[in-house]
């Protein structure tokens, strides 16, 4: 008999925290795009040039990119403060003993607010207008901060669904991709002072392959894959077929790579297989390909 009202008022209580988190993104984005049209910072406008690949790049205003940056943080520090004070879930923010989860929240917050500024300058610079690049950027990296707010202070960290297993997941593969593109470029253009001899690139290459595929495998184990039934993947055992697994999806990543930028794009002149589109497919493949596998194989 006690059923249907729980579920009414569970169903209420989901229907108040969508609309409220809707009001607010949407405010978020009309606010930020009136600042940018009525030119609230005065930024010198001019033109910067990115080259993407030998036949192909895009410019975007300078302006932009500073607008971005300081919006970026004020929008996600407003979003943050209406979920503290609002509560649209009702659930009290909670960031653990002795704050333990605090310091993730912030990295993987500024991680939001760098997207931001990506995806507003890479917009801008493939044509998109201006205001149109601000308000898809804020809703967004919105969206993302209300995911990282929920994971982090409402305990969705350690949740079984596989909703938030997937999203962990996706987390996991950005922080790892950040780790390996700065051990890359360490090794390459810092320890190596840009030495462009081919066995550079294989040892840089190597080195961040390698960073990326430990904190991979860690964060994967312990923060990840928490309804695992299996303890498979703390052996060494379990090591190594994480490790094969990466290995294969490395390869496939390459195949793709040779096949939609060597052979479409400079080959067969698709001029659509640009660099930045090649580089999207190929990551979302080995990803879905990397988070399957390892479900299937070693976090069963």
């Amino acid at each position: 008999m006690n059923k249907v009202p729980r579920q009414e008022n569970k169903l209420s209580s989901l229907l108040y925290e969508v609309e409220n988190n809707l009001f607010i993104i949407l405010l978020l984005s009309l606010i930020t795009l009136m600042c940018y049209q009525f030119k609230v910072f005065p930024f010198s406008s001019k033109m910067i040039e990115i080259v993407v690949s030998e036949n192909m790049s895009f410019t975007f205003d300078q302006s932009l990119l500073f607008f971005t940056l300081i919006f970026s943080f004020i929008d996600v520090i407003i979003f943050y403060l209406f979920q503290f004070i609002v509560k649209p879930s009702n659930i009290k923010p909670d960031l653990g003993k002795k704050n333990k989860h605090l310091l993730p929240f912030i990295i993987l917050s500024l991680f939001g607010i760098l997207a931001y500024i990506c995806i507003s300058v890479l917009l801008s610079g493939f044509s998109v207008n201006n205001g149109f690049a601000i308000v898809i950027s804020t809703i967004l990296v919105s969206i993302y901060s209300l995911l990282i707010y929920k994971m982090y202070l409402e305990n969705k960290t350690f949740s079984n669904a596989l909703f938030w297993e997937i999203f962990r997941f996706a987390i996991v593969g950005l922080v790892a991709a950040v780790f390996d593109f700065i051990v890359c470029y360490l090794v390459q253009f810092i320890l190596f002072k840009g030495n462009t001899a081919s066995y550079v690139t294989i040892v840089s290459t190597a080195c961040g392959f390698t960073i990326g595929v430990i904190i991979n495998y860690l964060m994967s184990t312990f923060m990840v894959y928490k309804n695992a039934k299996t303890n498979i993947s703390r052996t060494f055992k379990g090591i190594v077929i994480f490790l094969v697994l990466a290995i294969i999806g490395l390869f496939i990543g390459i195949g793709i790579q040779y096949f939609l930028y060597d052979y479409l794009y400079l080959n067969v002149k698709l001029t659509f297989f640009s660099y930045p589109i090649d580089f999207i497919i190929r990551t979302l493949i080995v990803m879905v390909y990397n988070y399957i596998s390892r479900k299937l194989i070693l976090y069963r």
